[in-house]
């Protein structure tokens, strides 16, 4: 009999299923896509490759805990390279622009010559940066505690976790930051989580930049360096991964988990089921109705989906750093307020509030240009799902004439504005294609297609995302046990893995 199995490779399940391995444990890894790594895998079209969902991560430096996190799960077989002391350039209107620096020091220093009115109170954000980040790291490390220890070590952080994780970012910056464009400024790179300003809570927020201040890393090989690493340290341990295995219900049995049932009728049991497919999808499609009246279940079901975004990916022919692209990742504003830039309607509104743009292939030393020169873009717009829903019953592949005409248009206004902020590239554009919702939700079976759940102080004071869950056998990895992001995803698979092996801890600490 098996020990664990793990639901879904992305980057939580492979982190957790690699951990368990190397510990001893005999693990199965069930993937329902044909591809492992989850919103870290690739896909090439027309020659040129493309990632899903990673443009860069933070905390891998030499002395960084996530980069030793991810040594010790990849037998350094990862390497991260930095991205320059320039990871994020931010643009808003009148031509203002301000680059994100490292270290923390030259950040500041920037924004104090940028904001000279502003000095003390830059001072003061930063220190509550470092407060925050230590508060929010406080929430995601009593997650995979026993009840007991989880209870004392809230008692001995409640009052840095009240402070930090239940107020929203803008409520801090506004109590804070007299300039409203140096809050915009501060606040800029909500996207990177996917918490509105308004709605966020300030200790994610404070968590995520702070991972950056030591700079911005980019994986050697691109994003499926980390499924094809991970995945053989697992079947190096005697742990198993399999494809096209799409996990529908999970077996329960004396109102314990102790399998999974498949879409063909195949089952697999284990002592310890862990579930990387989302908490929304594990207690909402995959926990038998029963499971699901009990008051934790409806906790988790009243959590929402975080925003979606509509992905736009780009091959070029030619020299494209000379023509303007760089290594540093361009956040475009068109207003001052970075808590209105979602697109909230693609097909009224022509202009997107906010454009990410990231050129991976200037990133990797190991990209492959070749003669002709092959670079890529990836673009990442912040929408809501809502104009997208009239279509989520239709199937990949064959959607409607009417989706099709909706995307095509929509592809058209990114690729003039992306135009706009890059006119020598046009120029040099060989593909073009964009992903929507609907593709997310296809290839991750993410509710609405929305990659992560709410990042709201009633998500992060929850006690109901606990990696150990009130269902014996029952685990959660990945993004919603601990942050957004591909960091945010591992650790999250750590901290489930430490919740069946308290001796994995030691990676935490």
């Amino acid at each position: 009999m098996l020990d664990a199995i793990v639901i879904g490779s992305g980057m939580g399940g492979l982190s957790c299923a690699a951990a368990l391995a190397k510990t001893g444990y005999r693990v199965l890894v069930l993937e329902q896509h044909h591809t492992l790594g989850g919103l870290t895998q690739t896909f090439l079209r027309s020659g040129f490759r493309f990632n899903v969902g990673m443009h860069y991560i933070g905390d891998m430096g030499p002395e960084d805990q996530a980069a030793h996190v991810l040594d010790w799960l990849s037998e350094g077989g990862i390497t991260m390279v930095s991205m320059g002391p320039v990871y994020d350039t931010v643009h808003f209107p009148d031509g203002f622009q301000i680059a994100l620096s490292r270290p923390e020091a030259a950040l500041k220093l920037d924004l104090k010559e940028r904001f000279p009115g502003s000095v003390a109170e830059i001072d003061r954000f930063f220190q509550m940066f470092r407060e925050a980040e230590e508060a929010g790291r406080a929430v995601f490390a009593q997650r995979a505690m026993p009840d007991a220890l989880a209870m004392i070590y809230r008692f001995w952080k409640g009052r840095a976790i009240n402070k930090w994780c239940a107020r929203t970012t803008r409520a801090v910056l506004e109590e804070t930051i007299t300039d409203p464009k140096l809050r915009a400024v501060l606040a800029a790179r909500w996207g990177d989580y996917g918490g509105p300003p308004a709605e966020g809570a300030f200790a994610v927020h404070a968590l995520v930049m702070r991972n950056y201040f030591g700079g911005a890393y980019y994986p050697v090989g691109g994003a499926s360096v980390f499924a094809k690493v991970l995945g053989a340290v697992i079947e190096k341990y005697g742990g198993k991964l399999q494809v096209n295995c799409l996990v529908t219900t999970l077996l329960v049995e004396n109102d314990a988990v102790v399998g999974v049932q498949l879409a063909d009728g195949t089952q697999h049991r284990a002592t310890k089921i862990v579930s990387d497919a989302g908490v929304l999808s594990t207690v909402g499609q995959l926990l038998p109705p029963m499971q699901r009246n009990s008051q934790w279940a409806q906790e988790v079901l009243s959590f929402k989906p975080a925003v979606a975004h509509i992905g736009m990916y780009l091959g070029f022919d030619g020299d494209i750093q000379s023509q303007g692209a760089t290594v540093s990742n361009h956040w475009f504003y068109e207003s001052w307020d970075p808590g209105a830039s979602l697109w909230n309607d693609p097909l009224d509104e022509t202009v997107a509030p906010d454009m990410f743009i990231s050129f991976p292939s200037l990133k990797d030393p190991a990209h492959d240009r070749g003669s002709a020169l092959k670079h890529t873009a990836e673009i990442a717009v912040l929408t809501r799902t809502e104009i997208f829903e009239r279509w989520a019953d239709s199937r990949f592949g064959s959607r409607p004439a009417e989706y099709e005409a909706c995307k095509a248009s929509i592809e058209q206004r990114l690729l003039a504005q992306f135009g706009k902020h890059f006119p020598a590239l046009v120029p040099l554009i060989r593909y073009h294609n964009i992903s929507t919702p609907l593709t997310t939700a296809h290839f991750t079976h993410a509710p609405h297609g929305a990659i992560a759940l709410e990042t709201t102080p009633r998500r992060f004071l929850s006690a109901s995302l606990n990696a150990r869950t009130p269902v014996p056998g029952l685990h959660l990895a990945g993004q919603d046990v601990g942050s957004p992001g591909i960091q945010g995803a591992m650790m999250g698979g750590v901290l489930a893995a430490a919740s069946i092996d308290p001796k994995l801890f030691r990676l935490l600490a």
